[in-house]
């Protein structure tokens, strides 16, 4: 009798077929006409930004960033007219279920995730020719009868390993979150979208323009010139403005002192707080204390 139990490997994410793989270097002013097909479509950003579409959502797709868009879901891409992006794209048919794990998602690729995909996509440049190299998008690959042996299968395997090690991802964005959106009346991309949620969520904090930097990951220049385009005056008057509508609630729900409210804020001084306080609203915070309607 045999005394070994040969265990079965179930797969969770099988790729049936390969439509298009392909690495472009684009110009920052790139434009496409949007499109949707009844397979999967998978765009890693190489280097710079682009815009995306995927449905009702736009939003900004980073440098090592990948996003997918299901079968049937309307999508396209544009340069943001600053950065000249180096974008991979890879479609394919596959019915996992796992597959529904990526909708609506954008992921960042860990080094091991980049190499992956640069094997990927070497693989595929190795076995398959476009019909016409400068103009990639959804044209027809055609096996190429040097292949490397084993080309075909490793492309399966990769891509699926690839999307596996995507899957155990705990942190991702979603494309909602990255939408423009409405501010005190301006709409505003996501970049300064993310730069105010760092000034709001620190309004009882003190920040400096290198927290604000950090926080988002980028330099203190590029920082103070996107938050430009927003408000003209700066990204400290900006803040100071936050503090000052803070402190104006607080003052109104007659909880704290000012001497309390100023340290609640992360004024140096209460004579400080006062100062900053009167060159926003031409009043001191007593004054505006008794000017509030009982």
């Amino acid at each position: 009798m045999d005394k070994f139990i040969r265990q079965g490997l179930p797969g969770v994410i099988h790729i049936r077929k390969i439509i298009t793989i392909f690495y472009m270097e684009l110009s920052k002013d790139f434009r496409n006409d949007g499109e949707r097909h009844d397979f999967w479509e998978m765009v890693y950003i190489d280097k710079g930004e682009m815009f995306c579409t995927a449905d009702k959502n736009q939003f900004t797709l980073k440098s090592g960033e990948v996003t997918f868009h299901k079968p049937n879901e309307y999508h396209n891409l544009s340069g943001d007219g600053k950065n000249a992006p180096n974008v991979s794209i890879l479609t394919f048919e596959c019915d996992s279920v796992a597959m529904k794990h990526f909708e609506g998602k954008i992921l960042q690729l860990n080094a091991e995730e980049k190499r992956l995909l640069s094997l990927l996509m070497s693989e595929g440049l190795a076995c398959f020719q476009l019909e016409n190299p400068n103009n990639p998008l959804l044209q027809n690959l055609h096996a190429l009868p040097d292949a490397p042996f084993g080309g075909f299968q490793m492309i399966r395997n990769l891509l699926e390993i690839f999307l596996i090690s995507l899957y155990r991802h705990r942190e991702s964005l979603t494309k909602i979150s990255r939408q423009s959106v409405q501010i005190d009346g301006v709409a505003v991309n996501f970049e300064i979208k993310e730069i105010l949620d760092v000034l709001q969520a620190n309004v009882y904090g003190h920040l400096r323009i290198s927290d604000v930097a950090k926080a988002v990951r980028k330099s203190e220049s590029t920082v103070k010139a996107l938050f430009r385009e927003f408000y003209p005056g700066g990204i400290m008057h900006y803040y100071n403005g936050l503090k000052i509508r803070e402190a104006k609630k607080l003052i109104r729900e007659n909880r704290h002192t000012l001497a309390q409210i100023s340290e609640l804020l992360h004024y140096d001084s209460p004579q400080y707080f006062s100062k900053c306080f009167r060159d926003a609203t031409n009043m001191s915070p007593s004054q505006y204390r008794q000017s509030i309607m009982k």
